[in-house]
């Protein structure tokens, strides 16, 4: 498979063939597994054999997997499908993030304890990432400033919270076609914005100085398929979301 990929994670999973999927990422003789919690779920996660990934926990927006390292958790692993726009205010957004982002936390408190925490978020978030749910402190607190998520905490009305990364920021408005993974062009409040970040990747500030910026991409096209032929995403043949890839050095 052309980009090396180790775990590959998916939103709206149930009408895919997953079998097949699973057969077309073999390469080299590497085998993959189906991390499976629920068959109900429509988060589905696969992960190269020889990479140590557990289920943990599963709710309806967000399903948790503990990567191992040597017997012990080295990663928590989080793959969300949050409320999509269409059926959900914004305040219901910003309600069920602020929701999850705590329940996270106390996820993170049971694993981690008093080491740092060591956690990545990926999937289909809805929500820019300056919309509250992501970048406020009472949401997921992700900021686009490496710089201030590297001092691991702010205090938000006498209470700490902690930070995570959002490097999408980084694609968003760049000279180039795609800027970002799913596009509209009928805003509903008439704004001129186009490509949505609805699909993020949120750090803890432990993997800051490991993330691959060369990497990183919002994927437009492979060898064989042409997400975007024109100027828009093909939704008949494949999502309506393009897809994000992110490296971690020696994760």
């Amino acid at each position: 498979m052309e980009n090396q990929t180790d775990i590959v994670a998916l939103a709206e999973a149930k009408k895919i063939d997953i079998t097949s999927l699973i057969n077309s990422l073999k390469t080299n003789g590497k085998e993959w597994n189906d991390i499976r919690i629920s068959t109900q779920n429509d988060i589905r996660v696969l992960a190269r054999n020889g990479i140590d990934i557990i289920p943990f926990k599963e709710e309806n927006h967000y399903s948790i997997y503990k990567i191992k390292k040597n017997s012990r958790v080295d990663c928590l692993l989080v793959v969300v499908h949050l409320l999509s726009k269409k059926s959900k205010s914004n305040e219901a957004q910003y309600n069920r993030a602020n929701h999850i982002a705590r329940e996270l936390n106390k996820y993170e408190q049971e694993i981690f304890k008093s080491m740092e925490k060591r956690t990545i978020i990926v999937g289909d978030f809805n929500m820019q990432p300056y919309e509250a749910g992501i970048c406020s402190g009472y949401g997921f607190n992700a900021t686009m400033s490496a710089n201030h998520a590297a001092k691991i905490t702010r205090e938000v009305d006498g209470e700490i919270v902690y930070f995570y990364y959002n490097p999408m920021w980084s694609l968003m408005g760049a000279n180039k076609l795609v800027q970002g993974t799913y596009y509209n062009s009928s805003d509903k409040d008439d704004h001129a914005i186009y490509w949505y970040s609805f699909d993020s990747v949120l750090l803890r500030p432990c993997y800051i100085e490991k993330f691959s910026w060369n990497y990183f991409e919002i994927v437009e096209k492979t060898k064989k398929y042409n997400f975007v032929p024109n100027t828009t995403i093909d939704k008949e043949r494949f999502s309506d979301h393009l897809p994000i890839k992110f490296e971690i050095l020696g994760g």
